[in-house]
């Protein structure tokens, strides 16, 4: 009696066992932390404000210019143009300065200056950019962010130089974003004080032989 009672807890023990479900393995995956843009950590938040409020202010701008202006300049002041691949080459550009404004009634209007020089050089804290010649004297980075890099400079305090850094004289401070906007086409927009103006520089590569000496 004993022992048929022994085998039968044995077995019920072993049926246990075998219905019993193997363990499972659990595969924890890395999780990978992306870091924030460089210019985020440079950026200051009214400035970040302007930024985020650009496009806004740009399509305004772009709603209120004539059919012929808009005709005229194209992609340059479209703001929705922008394409992928917005990796500039180092070396000369010439740069052309359109600037948009709006009056309080009335079609936005169009200015542009004559081709000046700007150079795109790499450096380590991203893409370095000067305006060589010419008025409205800049300098900053390019920060890639995506399909477009967005601009951190200063307005200097004649063409060619590269002294006042962002952050150091607020008033001088530039921000905006850069955008292929064509075939060795580029052009840097940077936001205004309000809703009613934006710069855009031009920006196409020229042969060496023809870049301004230093």
């Amino acid at each position: 009696m004993y022992r048929r009672i022994a085998t039968l807890a044995l077995c019920s023990t072993l049926a246990a066992c075998a219905t019993k479900a193997p363990p499972r393995i659990v595969v924890v995956s890395p999780v990978t932390i992306e870091e924030p843009p460089a210019w985020r950590t440079s950026i200051k938040r009214e400035d970040e404000a302007r930024l985020q409020a650009l496009r806004a202010h740009w399509d305004g701008l772009h709603a209120r210019l004539s059919a012929r202006v808009r005709t005229a300049q194209g992609s340059l002041v479209d703001p929705a143009a922008g394409l992928d691949l917005p990796a500039l080459s180092p070396g000369s550009y010439r740069c052309r300065v359109v600037r948009l404004r709006t009056p309080p009634r009335g079609p936005a209007t169009v200015r542009s200056s004559s081709n000046d020089f700007c150079f795109i050089s790499g450096a380590p804290d991203g893409v370095a950019f000067v305006k060589q010649t010419g008025n409205d004297p800049a300098a900053g980075y390019f920060y890639p962010d995506g399909k477009r890099y967005v601009f951190l400079g200063a307005r200097q305090r004649r063409a060619g130089e590269n002294s006042v850094g962002y952050g150091n004289e607020p008033t001088r401070d530039m921000v905006g974003v850069v955008e292929r906007v064509g075939s060795f086409r580029w052009r840097l927009a940077v936001a205004g004080v309000d809703a009613r103006q934006v710069d855009i520089y031009e920006l196409t590569p020229v042969p060496a032989d023809q870049q301004p000496k230093s």
